[in-house]
């Protein structure tokens, strides 16, 4: 199954602001960051501390079930003051 994932901050700078995983059925939320970090190992890093938000909510559960017609979102830790 392919995902889109779209991508913020530091990850949306280096590879663009959304990426294309392919992940095999069932899809889970576990699923999308070592497909992530396997096409991007540069950032596996930033990859790993990023939260993975579908649908505009941030998920507690990584064994969440996906659809390709999801919108799924990695966004990194940010920080400001």
């Amino acid at each position: 199954m392919e995902l889109t994932i779209k991508l913020f901050a530091m990850l949306a700078e280096q590879v663009g602001p959304t990426v294309t995983v392919t992940v095999s059925t069932p899809a889970t939320a576990a699923m999308v960051k070592p497909a992530l970090s396997q096409r991007t190992p540069a950032l596996k890093a930033v990859i790993n501390n990023a939260r993975i938000a579908v649908n505009q909510e941030f998920i507690a559960d990584d064994q969440q079930v996906l659809q390709s017609t999801d919108e799924i979102a990695l966004i990194p830790p940010v920080s400001g003051g």
